[in-house]
């Protein structure tokens, strides 16, 4: 009785854990500027009136697909030196908490529970933005693969590089304006995010709906 008192117990612990896991919706895919518009029309939002309306959880699965490169079937659109597996991990702090997106499965993994929006950026106005997205980097795969550390550096700009421009231009899709930054707070990140040593915050980028 008491063995199965514990396993009941457990199981209800564990989809507990499960529940604060966000599955995201599938992106959006078709539609929305010629290129050419896009790329003309791509700016960052002004700080002194930076977009609060609310993202749906359509849109944010949209602008994370984008961000992570994967969109098409075994291939990636953003460039990872030597083809080597993602280097840059993306966090997704909200009002609900602070998560790391799996791009394996399209979903957000609960990393805490609490607001952090004000406490990431250096920047008062970021704290209102509906999310806030931390770009970090990792050397692990570097090392796995044998790589000298100096190409670090270039390799994770040029990556970042990428990402954000693929937000950009999905946000302003979407009707979302967003702002890179890189007045962060690097050490509230580390261990909000529980960074092991060989993982750099990159940048911080605030996203709200015009």
């Amino acid at each position: 009785m008491k063995y199965t008192l514990l396993l009941s117990a457990l199981s209800f612990s564990a989809s507990i854990a499960m529940a604060s896991d966000i599955k995201l919706p599938a992106p959006r895919t078709a539609g929305g500027k010629p290129v050419f518009e896009a790329v003309a029309a791509r700016a960052s939002a002004p700080s002194s009136a930076f977009p609060t309306g609310k993202i749906s959880r359509e849109e944010l699965s949209t602008i994370l697909w984008a961000a992570s490169g994967k969109n098409r079937p075994g291939k990636w659109t953003v460039p990872f030196g030597m083809g080597l597996e993602p280097y840059i991990s993306i966090y997704v702090a909200g009002e609900d908490g602070l998560y790391r997106y799996s791009w394996e499965d399209h979903s957000l993994r609960q990393v805490s529970g609490g607001d952090v929006r004000a406490k990431v950026s250096r920047q008062s106005f970021s704290a209102s933005a509906p999310y806030t997205l931390i770009f970090t980097s990792d050397r692990t795969p570097l090392k796995k693969a044998g790589r000298a550390q100096e190409h670090w550096a270039k390799w994770t700009h040029v990556a970042v590089g990428a990402m954000t421009q693929q937000v950009y231009l999905a946000a302003d899709a979407l009707g979302i304006g967003a702002r890179y930054l890189q007045s962060l707070d690097a050490d509230f990140i580390r261990k909000a995010t529980n960074q092991p040593d060989d993982e750099e915050t990159i940048s911080i980028l605030p996203i709200g709906k015009r």
